[in-house]
């Protein structure tokens, strides 16, 4: 089509401008359509509860064939739904296009006759009272102080536009308008008590900004016809001679879509069946509507000054307010809108076909372009058009007992129970949300949230009804999981699989409410059906790694059940956690993935893979990022330090994780360090028969440290040792090695001869006359007696050589 057909005669800034609302108005009909695709998923989010198991696995063998079996951790899975979330960047959405349609719509007021802008700004008045400015508590102010400032300041500048400056530009007006909204958003941001005044003044402004977008949807109803009359007319897509009947056709076939829908809403036909959205109607109509309003108010608008900025400010201001219902998943005020459409297009359209068909009958037989006189009619005027078709629209409003009138209320006060719910004023919420249950008992939105508030306060049972109900009418996936979960936290365990089998039969390609059922029949020990569902479920869901987690979480409790295949390595913890559980000595070069902020508590999928990681691969290199969870995860302090002593141990450090499991079982005598305790004595008993074997290839000091920590109970490793550090005077070394062997073997004669001799070389000789107490009780008294001999004569020698020194 030619541009001139559609944006205004001005100059080539506000033609550019026009365009560039019309591409935004597209853009924002595309998000509300894919907004209304994701539907409860705007507000609820899957959130994943883990649950910490544990499986019996050998973690350590000796080499005479002992074996030290111990726990794996493992994690398994469920999607519960998350509690309310308004996303910031559709509240910043709502009201930035809102405040430009406002722009748009007082720019053509001004610009219109004295009547028609008295009674346009008693509109707009209306409008700004509907939206409770006092509630934002302007500089603590609690009375109309804010709606006052706003009515004086925004109705002087259109005033003064309108009665003074009547030939202002219309870049100089969107100027002026736009600037005054800015600072008094600004005001409010920086003046207002309100807790969040961006939501509070988006949440009670929604009563007011969808009346005028219903007001909107109806005006706007027929458009769809009228560019079939185009589409059939016109000379170079038109059909000729055929084109009244091609027009009839093609309007019976799309009024014949609309009541379907009409009746599919209004839950008179049921059936499993795809049916066009009335929101892709809406989005159809407001785009024609930029090439039909100007055809249409050409006669008695000014299309320049009023009608091109009318029609696109009402645009904006629809699909805004469309877009924010969508977005808050609000069901009640969601039907209000899909209400609007089917019942104004259905009324209006059937009777604008009954219009162009007896106005232009023989233009029509005659093959001629009828579009271009559509609005010159001759017979029935296009007022008849309004009034009847408006008289059946409220018809079928009436047929329906009026309860479109019951849900906008019902969505107003979801919105203000959503806004206090953010704001974490739970009893108002609360008190909110069942007052739009009076209005519309069975709307999802109030339900859901009432269980959701019901379960942050413990209440379960109550929670189980509201979610319950929450199903009735607009069933989701999220409630169904909420329900079987209050049941399963009640102890009801068949009811909770019962209400999940029905989710699963409502929504066959949920993977969450598949995931959940595979968790169910996993404690009940049905392989078969554990099987199937968490199988099933990465199929469906978003979160594939979640079931493929539970899946080897499985196979580790069920190995002769576990398929032959390898299992791939992933990057998710808590199937790292499971994998490494179910390979619990195979994939020896795993790399750790998992990486943690400084100040990040420890989950628990985190823990299982951490704990499983380190016992398995032993790497030195968790060492810093285990000491640091010590200290802070009082939780798991025990199988933290386990952890870590696995890493010593086998990390060359043995002497280390010796200690740090001693000091550990010493200081507490709980069952929890019951573990420890068992580690402790099998590696003990595993060091007390290792010997480090090649000693002629010890040289260097460097030779000996490292032979020291692979062997610290070593006996003749000590002793070359000792000879070795003593002749590099460095005495100390050798003397804390044995020292070493001696805390944990003191009941080596061997060691303690040991000890004794190397005390007495460094001139400890009360240390030395200790050991000597000690060694009574080891040796028989003919081999004390021989080893006295020994020692006497190297204490003459030792206080022979001090004597020399002084």
């Amino acid at each position: 089509m030619n541009k001139k057909k559609w944006l205004p005669d001005a100059p080539q800034t506000e033609r550019t401008f026009y365009f560039l609302i019309f591409a935004l108005i597209v853009c924002g009909l595309a998000v509300l359509l894919f907004l209304e695709h994701r539907g409860v998923e705007n507000t609820i989010n899957w959130d994943i509860l883990s649950e910490l198991g544990e499986i019996p696995v050998q973690l350590d063998s000796d080499p005479n064939g002992g074996k030290l079996f111990g726990k794996a951790f493992i994690i398994k899975e469920q999607f519960v739904p998350s509690p309310l979330v308004i996303s910031t960047w559709l509240v910043a959405g709502y009201l930035g296009v809102g405040a430009l349609a406002l722009v748009l719509l007082l720019c053509a007021v001004v610009a219109l006759p004295r009547l028609w802008y008295l009674a346009s700004m008693t509109i707009f008045v209306g409008l700004l009272a509907s939206f409770r400015l006092e509630i934002l508590q302007l500089f603590g102010s609690t009375n109309a102080l804010a709606f006052g400032a706003v009515v004086l300041l925004l109705g002087g500048l259109s005033y003064y536009f309108h009665a003074f400056r009547p030939h202002t530009d219309f870049r100089q007006k969107a100027f002026g308008f736009a600037l005054l909204l800015l600072l008094l958003g600004i005001l409010a941001h920086f003046g207002a008590r309100a807790p969040l005044p961006a939501l509070t003044l988006a949440s009670y402004s929604v009563l007011g900004m969808g009346a005028l977008s219903v007001v909107f949807i109806f005006f706007n109803s027929f458009e769809v016809i009228v560019g079939f009359v185009y589409v059939v007319s016109n000379r170079r897509t038109g059909l000729g001679k055929n084109s009244l009947l091609n027009f009839l056709f093609i309007s019976f076939l799309y009024l014949l879509t609309v009541l379907l829908i009409y009746l599919q809403n209004t839950r008179q036909l049921t059936g499993d069946f795809w049916l066009v959205s009335p929101f892709a109607l809406l989005a159809i109509s407001t785009i024609l509507g930029f090439w039909g309003f100007k055809k249409r108010t050409k006669d008695y608008l000014p299309f320049d000054e009023v009608g091109a900025w009318l029609y696109a400010g009402g645009a904006l201001l629809t699909v805004a307010t469309v877009a924010y219902a969508l977005g808050t998943n609000n069901n009640p005020l969601i039907e209000v809108f899909e209400d609007a459409i089917v019942y104004s297009q259905l009324a209006l359209a059937t009777v604008f076909v009954f219009y162009a068909g007896l106005n232009f009958y023989p233009l029509f037989k005659q093959g001629l372009e009828v579009h271009k006189v559509l609005y010159k009619p001759l017979k029935m005027s296009l007022a008849q058009v309004w009034t009847v078709g408006g008289l059946a629209a409220v018809s079928l409003l009436a047929a329906d007992r009026f309860l479109a009138i019951d849900q906008a209320q019902a969505g107003y006060y979801n919105a203000l129970g959503d806004l206090y719910t953010t704001t974490k004023e739970y009893k108002l919420a609360e008190e909110y949300y069942k007052l739009a249950l009076q209005r519309d008992f069975q709307n999802h939105k109030s339900n859901f949230s009432l269980a959701s508030l019901a379960l942050a306060q413990g209440d379960r049972p109550t929670a189980g009804v509201y979610f319950n109900q929450a199903l009735r009418k607009n069933p989701s996936p999220q409630a169904y999981a909420g329900l079987s979960k209050a049941l399963l936290d009640e102890n009801l365990f068949f009811d909770a699989i019962f209400n999940l089998r029905r989710g699963n039969q409502a929504f066959p390609k949920s993977g969450e409410l598949q995931t959940n059922l595979g968790y169910l029949y996993a404690r009940t020990r049905i392989a078969d059906s554990t099987l199937y569902y968490w199988q099933l479920a990465p199929q469906n869901t978003r979160r594939p790694e979640v079931a493929a987690a539970n899946l080897l979480a499985f196979y580790a409790q069920n190995p002769e059940l576990a398929p032959a295949q390898d299992t791939p390595r992933g990057t998710y913890p808590s199937y790292e956690a499971n994998r490494l559980a179910q390979l619990r000595t195979t994939d020896a070069n795993a790399s750790f993935a998992i990486t943690l902020p400084a100040d990040s508590a420890l989950s628990v999928n985190n823990l299982a893979y951490l704990y499983n990681y380190a016992t398995h691969q032993r790497d030195t290199t968790l060492l810093p990022l285990l000491r640091r969870l010590e200290e802070k995860e009082s939780n798991f302090y025990d199988d933290l330090q386990l952890a870590r002593a696995y890493v010593s141990y086998y990390g060359g450090n043995k002497i280390e994780a010796l200690d740090l499991l001693a000091s550990k079982i010493t200081a507490d005598t709980s069952a929890k360090t019951a573990l420890n305790r068992q580690t402790l004595n099998f590696w003990l008993a595993k060091e007390s028969s290792n010997s480090f074997g090649n000693l002629v290839a010890l040289k260097t000091e460097v030779d000996y440290q490292n032979a020291l920590r692979q062997s610290p109970f070593d006996v003749a490793l000590l002793q070359q040792a000792t000879v070795f550090f003593n002749q590099q005077k460095r005495p100390q070394i050798a003397y804390q090695a044995i020292l070493n062997a001696l805390r944990f073997n003191r009941t080596s004669p061997a060691v303690q001869q040991l000890y004794i001799m190397q005390a007495l070389q460094m001139h400890l000789t009360d240390f030395a006359e200790d050991g000597l107490k000690d060694l009574a009780a080891l040796v028989s008294p003919a081999d004390f007696q021989a080893f006295l001999k020994t020692y006497q004569a190297q204490r003459q020698q030792v206080e022979a050589k001090k004597n020399m020194e002084w």
